[in-house]
């Protein structure tokens, strides 16, 4: 891709029961977009019709088969239509099984687009796991899937909101099951992938903060001796590779300041553990970057909202962040 054009980027509709739809149609009405991608969007032309219908919104689609066909400028967006949900099988606010095919669908042609270097980047919208669980899939989110897609080995999600990045060494599964999974090859694999991937947000030396497993890191095995028989053996054999990393610390006073820019990123050992400080100081502007796969993709953090979907009062600012972080970084990408 010359350096002067700007990154191609697709963007699907994703759960079409949600607010996913709407806010797609809320996003590409900001001329914002177009100042630094090329959108092209992948999703069900129906669904989108009738969001845009119900809604009043004036967002127009080009419908193409490829991303080949796509014309650059005006008004209307490039639209891959799938053509996979039914208008009869689709209830606003009630995902299911085929709601859940098309978003599996969606996603696995953008990486497919991407395996064939038509597109830069993706944009997943927001999904349900339970619908696609229903259409018959083992969906735990979007790194797992696509790592699947792609053959990595490990996948791992790290939440980005500006210069704040929080990634996971383990992610949706339960509490007990994330607990016998901290082990030193896995929490090495995580600072590895934290720090190439870090690197591709421009960041040239990162600066990687570790959390402990335990309360006060185990504080000497007092608390534990998963700080100390798991965690700071993966965080030593970080820093002999080169890696700028320090850890294993604890958790409840790690992110105090996280936002001061003293590391460029954090490692958390569970889901909560990385999503609460997060959410609580960044809810609105974070993206969900899967990190670990040979893909340049993020999705929103933040789910469906059934309870508002298609009542026209869904903010479509966390996919546009989203979708000016991935264009952003397609530029760091080789």
């Amino acid at each position: 891709m010359p350096s002067t054009e700007k990154p191609i980027i697709a963007v699907t509709m994703s759960e079409a029961a949600g607010i996913g739809p709407e806010i797609l149609l809320k996003a590409l009405q900001e001329k914002s977009v177009f100042e630094y991608c090329r959108p092209v969007v992948i999703g069900d032309l129906k669904i989108l019709e009738l969001a845009k219908n119900t809604l009043k919104l004036n967002t127009e689609f080009r419908v193409i088969r490829d991303v080949s066909e796509a014309v650059w400028g005006g008004t209307a967006i490039n639209l891959i239509d799938l053509d996979n949900i039914p208008l009869s099988a689709f209830t606003i606010g009630s995902p299911n099984a085929v709601t859940g095919k098309s978003m599996i669908e969606q996603t696995e042609l953008a990486v497919r687009l991407y395996q064939k270097k038509q597109i830069q980047g993706a944009v997943g919208g927001p999904h349900s796991k339970k619908a696609a669980m229903d259409a018959g899939y083992h969906f735990d989110g979007y790194p797992g899937l696509i790592a699947k897609m792609t053959g990595a080995r490990y996948p791992f999600l790290m939440l980005v909101s500006g210069n704040l990045r929080v990634a996971n060494v383990t992610l949706h599964i339960s509490l007990r099951k994330a607990l016998d999974l901290v082990k030193k090859d896995l929490v090495f694999a995580c600072i590895k992938t934290v720090d190439e991937a870090v690197k591709t947000f421009g960041v040239k030396q990162p600066r990687l903060a570790v959390a402990g497993l335990n309360p006060h890191a185990g504080e000497g095995r007092y608390f534990g001796d998963e700080d100390e028989d798991e965690i700071r053996p993966a965080v030593l054999a970080a820093q002999q590779i080169g890696i700028d990393a320090v850890g294993p610390m604890p958790a409840d006073s790690l992110f105090y300041g996280c936002t001061d820019g003293k590391y460029d990123a954090y490692i958390a050992m569970y889901h909560d553990q990385a999503h609460l400080p997060v959410k609580v100081i960044a809810f609105k502007t974070t993206s969900a970057v899967a990190i670990g796969v040979p893909m340049n993709w993020s999705t929103v953090d933040h789910g469906c909202a059934l309870d508002i979907a298609w009542k026209g009062i869904a903010d479509p600012g966390v996919l546009l962040a989203t979708i000016k972080l991935i264009s952003s970084r397609a530029a760091h990408i080789i």
